[in-house]
């Protein structure tokens, strides 16, 4: 019996993480050299990091409904936590890597899960500024170095832990002394964001598709309804906190490792709220649409040049110099404001973001292409939705019964 849900081919996967495994060697081999290079490799390797992060923000606000506008905070806790250990160690002890990363995700996640006791009680609007405002205090408190209280002055000594306004300084990831030949240290950092993104893309592909997942989508859809069927509101909302605190902490431990540096700026007001307009233009409630809201992400600066080179090459803007952008200094003054257009369009047009566009363009697409996606994908609904257009005049899977009178009669 064919599955009702889709689900990739081994071939596909075999052939996806064969790619990801060559892709920092790709820009030596002579005709991907045109156009990769090792600066490639490092916006790759971005785009790991904001998967982490934006998977974390789409379990949260895109499968459960809650809407978050500080996920920034989640991420810049991790990312200290991470670097304080990773550049002061603990008890005295160095702590690797890896453990610092882990920590760093299962304290966030610690964090998000008592975070998510305010969300028993609020929802919508009142959600997002409650969550709104971590991310403009969080900044304040990282730069703390005494506090007045009742006219006392109590040392709370917040700085000598993050830096304060200057921030914490981290040595340079490198490689191993057994594979210094092997690989440089923009590939091997590559790997060592890259293995943890894929790992926890697949936790969140099976998440989604389990018990909690339908729980985060009742809970979504309507409270009341999955209250009557079961479904404990309390539990799984703080377990959506706790989820995409998790997976920020883990992203912002990479991203301090990544960067070698992390200050209180490092995750603005800014910054959060174009988290959360990424995952809407990736797509909401979609594993591959974060996939489009990390690439965003992590390419957004070339996309805004490209645009803004398009939009110059018109003849007839030349005209309407001086009244609407049409140089390059003008476009880089409305960077921000270029969001908001895609936006809006999306929302208008293609509300389920660029996933739930090619999924629409993929079920209108003609038979042919249709029978080709199902053989490479090895996808069961396609292939039942081809077999259909193939067969106009064939009989319906389930036969008309027949009148209840006739039936007595024979």
């Amino acid at each position: 019996m064919a599955r009702a849900l889709p689900r990739p081919s081994v071939l596909g996967l075999i052939l996806l993480l064969a790619v990801v495994a060559i892709f920092p060697y790709l820009y030596n081999w002579p005709f991907f050299s045109n156009f990769l290079s090792p600066f490639r490799t490092f916006q790759v390797t971005r785009f790991g990091l904001w998967l982490i992060i934006l998977m974390g923000l789409n379990l949260l606000t895109g499968y459960s409904g809650q809407i978050s506008l500080g996920h920034a905070a989640l991420v810049a806790v991790g990312a200290y936590v991470a670097a304080v250990l990773m550049n002061q160690g603990f008890m005295g002890h160095d702590v690797p890597i890896a453990v610092a990363v882990l920590a760093a995700g299962l304290f966030t996640g610690a964090l998000g899960f008592v975070l998510g006791a305010p969300a028993l009680r609020l929802s919508g609007p009142y959600l997002a500024i409650a969550t709104f405002a971590m991310i403009i205090a969080l900044p304040q408190i990282l730069k703390l170095e005494s506090v007045s209280f009742a006219g006392q002055e109590i040392h709370v000594n917040v700085a000598r832990w993050t830096g304060g306004v200057q921030g914490l300084l981290l040595d340079r990831p490198k490689p191993p002394e057994s594979l210094k030949d092997l690989v440089t240290e923009r590939q091997w950092l590559y790997y060592e964001v890259m293995v943890p993104a894929i790992i926890m893309t697949a936790m969140a592909w099976n998440l989604t598709r389990s018990r909690i997942g339908r729980a985060f989508i009742a809970l979504r859809d309507a409270e009341v309804a999955a209250e009557h069927m079961g479904v404990n509101l309390s539990l799984y909302k703080m377990t959506a906190f706790a989820l995409s605190g998790l997976y920020a902490g883990v992203g912002g431990g990479l991203f301090a490792y990544n960067e070698a540096f992390i200050s209180p700026d490092s995750f603005e007001i800014i910054k959060s709220i174009t988290m959360v307009v990424a995952i809407v233009l990736g797509g909401l409630a979609s594993i591959m649409g974060t996939v489009f809201a990390a690439l965003f992400m992590a390419f957004q600066n070339e996309i805004v040049d490209a645009l803004s080179r398009l939009i110059r090459q018109i003849p007839s803007l030349s005209i309407l110099e001086g009244y609407l952008p049409t140089t390059a200094n003008d476009f880089e003054k409305l960077r921000g404001a270029i969001y908001s257009i895609p936006l809006m369009i999306f929302i208008i047009f293609a509300p389920g973001g660029v996933a739930g566009l090619i999924h629409q363009v993929g079920n209108s697409a003609p038979t042919w292409w249709q029978k080709g996606r199902s053989r490479v994908t090895g996808w069961a609904s396609i292939g039942r939705l081809t077999r259909r257009r193939a067969e106009p005049d064939a009989k319906p899977a389930v036969e008309e019964r027949q009148d209840p009178e006739e039936e007595t009669r024979h």
